[in-house]
């Protein structure tokens, strides 16, 4: 398993945090277009609300990172695997999705409008 720089490490974590806080903004200002669409499309929906995280693997593929985050309620959890790259200086991911197990119960109709609708809002403000 490879470690992260510092300030990706830094990155990872304040992304991880305003997940659970729910700071859409925080959250996606380390998202590239690319990113909210891999994203979007591994995980229809409204994500369910986290109340903690953890780090999972990490790997180093040549200046870009693999990082894996486990995010967690009291009723369920799932991993987030997201690649990292520095573009004009700053850490950004370039790929997410989430990691589905099978029998994983998977987002309804409503669910799936109402990502589909943040997903939007989300590309207006880049």
């Amino acid at each position: 398993m490879a470690e992260l720089p510092d300030d990706l490490a830094d990155a990872v974590n304040s992304q991880a945090r305003a997940r659970i806080e729910m700071n859409i903004r925080e959250y996606a200002k380390y998202l590239t277009p690319e990113a909210i669409d891999s994203l979007r499309a591994s995980f229809p929906g409204i994500p369910p609300r986290v109340s903690e995280y953890s780090l999972g693997e990490v790997a180093d593929s040549g200046g870009q990172y693999e990082v894996s985050i486990r995010y967690s309620n009291r009723a369920e959890a799932f991993v987030v695997r997201s690649k990292w790259k520095k573009r004009d200086g700053a850490w950004m991911v370039v790929h997410a999705e989430r990691l589905w197990a099978e029998g994983d119960r998977r987002p309804g109709p409503v669910s799936r409008f109402a990502g589909r609708v943040l997903g939007f809002f989300a590309r207006l403000r880049r």
